[in-house]
């Protein structure tokens, strides 16, 4: 029983009385998460937070999640392949045994000489009109050349417009004087 190991995950579930806010937030600053992190542990889905740990580890995360406000799921371990050793998928291929301190390495395998992980996305390329363009022969051009023609500046409309007839500056003068004199 003193060899007994765990798996830790998260759900997602919040203590009853907990804010989620607060709960998010706490979550943030133990693990340092980001916040596309945050937003995976509370998906709903089960997130494994650790694996294969044993019950003085278990009951540690318990405790912290409760004190953030979470609700852990520790449920046992699965069984290893043989006798409680395991070995990373490297070593079973190669048939090697692994160097003393990792058989607690995380389990990744490698993708298979020249496979592809992920298909690139399919993108649909706009096919442009290029038949209006055409090059300029020879050397003899410069970047003026590709200018456009300044904008013609439009006349106004001045049709609506009239000349009054020009009176006399005499008769003007003569009634300024009139009035001077009165």
């Amino acid at each position: 029983m003193a060899d007994e190991r765990f798996d830790l995950s998260y759900r997602g579930l919040i203590a009853p009385g907990a804010d989620p806010g607060d709960v998010r937030r706490r979550l943030t600053a133990i693990f340092k998460l980001t916040d596309q992190g945050v937003e995976r542990l509370f998906t709903g889905k089960p997130v494994i937070v650790k694996r294969n740990v044993d019950a003085a580890i278990a009951a540690q995360f318990e405790k912290i999640f409760a004190h953030a406000g979470a609700l852990l799921t520790v449920t046992p371990a699965e069984e290893q392949e043989s006798a409680g050793e395991a070995e990373s998928p490297v070593a079973a291929r190669s048939g090697e045994a692994l160097p003393a301190g990792q058989g607690d390495a995380p389990r990744l395998t490698l993708a298979p000489q020249g496979g592809v992980l992920e298909d690139p996305p399919s993108s649909a390329s706009a096919e442009i009109d290029t038949s209006y363009l055409s090059l300029v022969p020879g050397y003899d051009w410069t970047l003026e050349d590709c200018e456009p023609p300044p904008t013609p500046i439009p006349e106004p409309d001045l049709s609506y417009l009239t000349l009054a007839p020009n009176e006399p500056e005499n008769a003007d003068q003569g009634d300024a004087q009139a009035w001077r004199n009165e």
